[in-house]
């Protein structure tokens, strides 16, 4: 079994006097400065594919912006987008993607010295000066590659939320989904306000991001103390067999790189709502609510207030059913969450049908697929990071937890090429990709969840 059913008689023995609602003050040091993180990247995020639409509409403002045309050629080698759609779609999900894959790298210095705390002042503090050079736009290519070093290096913020806890206090899935609260929250506000000052000035919305990571900055450099300590790392005396890794964690490593591909097919729809989904909501949804016209980024939004609901919902629920039935294993509640999933793009397909025109398709479908594709996702993300948390080796972490994230990586690499079919193909295929896509990731869990549980029983006894 992947969970000890010990785990539930351990929470009273972790818990201490100083905690805060039940958790440690560390938590809420990595809860403020993610959430003020995800302020900043939601809310750059929300507005990149309209951004980069209207840049390349602008040829003599394109021009002016340095490093673009080399963007451009690598985003046509990668994809081969045709028309205006699909190129800010395509490269816009390129962009995502490797957000989600620098943090792997990061995590590896991290692991090898730097150390988990210097790794994240470093990271925030490279992400705070880059969302400033944003508000330049002849600067946002370069921005943008100081960006992802940012990332890189704030990926272990996720790391030391796991080291908070013992490897048998069941508080840590409940910590990760708090914490995923913190990115919701912000999710919220971010794409909002980003919206709004958008429509003034682009530059107003990359300063309030900036502002966001200063925040974000001050509040971790003041609750470091409050962090956990940092494990030591393996001196030049220690032998070569201490070093390496027992057969046993070589193969629970190479089964958590299996669950990462796996994940990658099932993000497929909640990574799109930022790219080709926007593109497809400004010329589907009705966007006029009581009257008022909203920008389509508002839908990011939407998504976030209705991902911080549910996330609360399934995080109250799995306490619930745990505490009358008995502890669910991690993989089980990962798999439902999958399968819940499949159904999200169905909605957008029966909103196509039902209301085919333009500007005709009511919000409550979009509501509709928002409200099932989250509730997947609150039981598939927050419980997969706490996962790769519990079993990655200690010597390896950091790395592994960042490479959790390596799934939102491949899955927008997905994301960006389907992006770019956009208008190519009918809508109903491509929303049926989505969904595919789900469908095979759940199936590949199902099969999975025997072996990961066999493995990690022998590596626990």
């Amino acid at each position: 079994m992947i969970d000890d059913p010990a785990d539930i008689l351990s929470n009273s023995n972790n818990e201490s006097s100083s905690d805060i609602l039940g958790h440690p003050k560390g938590l809420w040091v990595l809860f403020w400065t993610e959430g003020w993180l995800s302020f900043a990247q939601y809310g750059m995020l929300s507005i990149l594919v309209l951004y980069l639409k209207d840049i390349l509409q602008h040829p003599e403002r394109a021009q002016k912006i340095i490093g673009l045309p080399s963007l451009l050629a690598i985003n046509h080698s990668l994809y081969a987008p045709t028309g205006l759609d699909a190129t800010a779609g395509s490269l816009s999900g390129l962009i995502m993607a490797v957000i989600f894959a620098v943090p792997f790298i990061g995590s590896f210095i991290t692991d090898r010295g730097l150390g988990r705390t210097r790794s994240a002042v470093i990271g925030i503090s490279l992400l705070t000066i880059s969302f400033s050079l944003m508000a330049a736009e002849t600067c946002f290519v370069l921005a943008l590659w100081i960006f992802l070093a940012g990332v890189g290096f704030s990926g272990s913020l996720k790391a030391q939320v796991g080291a908070l806890y013992d490897l048998e206090d069941r508080r840590r899935s409940d910590a990760y989904q708090l914490y995923s609260q913190s990115i919701q929250i912000m999710a919220i506000i971010s794409p909002l306000l980003c919206a709004f000052l958008g429509t003034i000035a682009w530059r107003w919305a990359f300063i309030a991001t900036a502002c966001g990571m200063i925040m974000g900055l001050a509040g971790y450099l003041m609750g470091r103390a409050s962090l956990p300590a940092e494990a030591a790392f393996p001196t030049a005396t220690k032998t070569v067999q201490e070093k390496g890794c027992s057969r046993v964690e070589k193969q629970r490593i190479l089964f958590l790189l299996w669950l990462v591909g796996l994940f990658a097919l099932g993000v497929l729809s909640n990574q799109e709502i930022m790219d080709g989904y926007l593109l497809w909501g400004e010329e589907h949804y009705k966007l006029t609510v009581l009257g008022i016209t909203c920008p389509v980024s508002t839908l990011v939004s939407l998504d976030s207030v209705i991902s911080m609901i549910t996330g609360f919902l399934v995080l109250w629920f799995w306490r619930w059913y745990d505490h009358r039935y008995g502890t669910v294993h991690d993989m089980t509640k990962i798999i439902i969450g999958s399968a819940i999933a499949i159904m999200g793009p169905l909605f957008l397909i029966a909103g196509e049908y039902v209301q085919p025109l333009p500007h005709q398709i009511s919000l409550w479908w979009g509501v509709a697929f928002h409200t099932i594709n989250d509730i997947g996702c609150g039981m598939t993300f927050p419980i997969g990071m706490a996962l790769f948390s519990r079993y990655a080796p200690e010597r390896h972490n950091t790395t592994l937890v960042s490479c959790f994230t390596l799934h939102i990586f491949l899955g927008n690499l997905m994301v960006g090429k389907l992006a770019g079919m956009l208008h190519q193909i009918p809508d109903i295929i491509f929303w049926s990709l989505h969904s595919g896509a789900a469908l095979l990731s759940t199936v590949g869990l199902i099969a999975s969840s025997r072996i990961g549980s066999r493995l990690f029983a022998r590596a626990s006894s």
